[in-house]
């Protein structure tokens, strides 16, 4: 991160970045390590997990999202088919263009892999008193409403996706 200039702000966010690494690690240990397939790179972990939040996003799209050309995300896309986790569609309006949707082989994947943090929750929240999980839910609160925000600014959202 980038120092703001406040040693107390940027104190505290070296701390909650520690503490995500933390947070991870210990995750790791309590549940093991996020079933990626290994015939995928993280770059088409990525590319599923923009469709399956966008379906029907075209090609053009998706490569601008990923900041690469639309040759390089059509590569992307063509491998994820290939293996049938993605498929392109026609456009109901506008047979030219073509959108992409996840399989259910996709998204089965897809669900593998976000098992890992629903068994790391329950885990960790039958520990919890009803106190600390309204507390953990305020602060879920927050940052979601601190996401929300960057996603709203094209300047935050152009940073985010150049700089992974």
């Amino acid at each position: 991160m980038p120092a703001s200039g406040d040693p107390a702000r940027d104190a505290l966010v070296a701390e909650i970045f520690d503490l995500y690494g933390r947070t991870h690690s210990l995750s790791l240990e309590l549940v093991g390590p996020m079933p990626v397939p290994p015939d995928l790179t993280m770059q088409q972990v990525r590319v599923l997990g923009l469709v399956a939040g966008e379906p029907g996003l075209t090609v053009q799209a998706l490569g601008h999202t990923l900041a690469v050309s639309t040759p390089t995300a059509s590569g992307l896309v063509e491998r994820l088919v290939d293996k049938g986790l993605l498929e392109r569609v026609d456009d109901e309006s506008d047979r030219r263009v073509r959108r992409l949707r996840m399989t259910a082989e996709g998204a089965a994947v897809l669900g593998r892999m976000d098992s890992m943090f629903a068994r790391v929750m329950r885990v960790v929240f039958s520990l919890l008193s009803t106190e600390e999980l309204e507390q953990f839910r305020r602060t879920s609160y927050l940052l979601l409403d601190a996401m929300a925000r960057a996603l709203a600014s094209p300047e935050l959202r152009d940073a985010a996706h150049l700089n992974p």
